[in-house]
């Protein structure tokens, strides 16, 4: 039986070295909890230890540049990536529009195409 709780209000002393900005907020199942962060459903008891290496954890960087020929289409937002577009080369050579990419660190911290990477 999966119990939803009531949401839940998290700041903890251990999080609050991450800035004055850092407000988390979830939905908890008896189960567990899902990661605002990475997604990752994770147990109850290691809610505190799996947030502080994600919210510590540092985004990809990326190489920007224009794309010289149509190369597919972005796993983002699943339009063509056509020649003359902003993109952004992940380092592992994942390419996508330049700004679903940084839409995408605003709430990831990894490739969409690779997240254990």
């Amino acid at each position: 039986r999966s119990e939803v709780l009531s949401p839940l209000l998290l700041i903890t002393g251990t999080l609050a070295h991450l800035g004055p900005y850092v407000l988390v907020v979830f939905v908890f199942s008896s189960t567990g909890f899902h990661c605002p962060v990475c997604s990752k459903f994770m147990a109850s008891d290691e809610i505190e230890k799996h947030l502080l290496m994600c919210f510590s954890k540092t985004r990809l960087t990326y190489n920007k540049d224009i794309l010289s020929r149509d190369s597919g289409e972005c796993a983002i937002c699943l339009d063509e990536l056509e020649q003359g577009d902003t993109i952004a080369r992940l380092p592992c050579l994942c390419i996508y529009h330049k700004g679903c990419i940084d839409e995408w660190f605003e709430v990831n911290r990894s490739c969409p195409e690779h997240p254990s990477d």
